[in-house]
């Protein structure tokens, strides 16, 4: 497969959002030659095989409202002619606009929503028991994953054909070990900020004892967009979880490399 050549599946997304995280995420997806500039000129053109998702994403709408606005009619701010999609992607809405996707929901026809959460603020607690009870009602399937490189499967059918059709969420990746030290990482499942690409190019030709200190400089270099400040629901900060997560899926793929 070559780079942009369209993967051609049946799952339809659509995005709508408020925060620039949201392009870092469609970029990824879509996979233009040059979204990833990471490696300068020594690219080696890693992300050729991925393809590009482009032609299942049926809309991107970016929806901006202040954070101390209070939005009367949030439903009106949403587009009126958005297409039928399956999967939407909320990234970084005001409260009153999340509040209102329930009814973009029913406009488009789509089965399951994902709510990112790289900021505390993204979607509260409060939110998510609104939502998860709205949704519920509605046998819509849903997801809040904080931050968005901890989603992975079990939140109903449709998300899990998301994540193994697009293989973004919880990072997956396959390393060789020879003498110690990482002779080729790939990517099986990519942070859906695309970071773990970056990661995989960062480890090669690193020496297996020393390899979290060489995934901690590859994470804060692409860099992560977590949030830094302590979230209260994990008693941490978003950026640490992140990057906690990228070194486990790479200390996973270094044991099984070795065997």
């Amino acid at each position: 497969m070559q780079l942009g050549e369209p993967v051609k599946k049946d799952l339809r997304l659509c995005f709508i959002y408020g925060k620039e995280y949201a392009e870092r995420v469609i970029g990824n997806l879509c996979n233009p030659i040059n979204f990833c500039q990471s490696c300068g000129l020594t690219c080696g053109h890693c992300r050729q095989n991925y393809g590009t998702f482009a032609e299942n994403i049926s809309g991107v709408y970016e929806l901006t409202a202040s954070a101390h606005d209070f939005l009367e009619y949030p439903e009106n701010l949403f587009p009126t002619d958005a297409a039928k999609c399956n999967v939407i992607i909320a990234i970084g809405l005001h409260p009153d606009l999340l509040h209102a996707v329930p009814l973009f929901i029913e406009k488009t026809e789509a089965k399951a929503l994902i709510v990112p959460i790289e900021e505390e603020n993204w979607c509260s607690a409060a939110s998510q028991r609104y939502l998860s009870s709205t949704l519920l009602n509605m046998g819509v399937e849903y997801a809040f994953p904080k931050p968005f490189c901890s989603f992975d499967y079990s939140h109903g059918p449709i998300l899990n054909e998301f994540i193994k059709k697009f293989r973004i969420g919880k990072p997956k990746l396959e390393v060789e070990v020879r003498y110690d030290t990482i002779h080729r990482a790939s990517v099986s499942r990519s942070a859906p900020c695309g970071s773990t690409w970056y990661v995989a190019q960062c480890i090669k030709g690193r020496r297996t004892e020393n390899i979290e200190d060489a995934v901690a400089v590859a994470h804060h270099s692409y860099p992560c967009t977590a949030s830094m400040t302590i979230d209260p629901q994990l008693n941490d900060t978003i950026l640490h979880k992140a990057g906690h997560i990228i070194r486990e899926a790479v200390i996973e793929a270094v044991k099984k490399g070795q065997l």
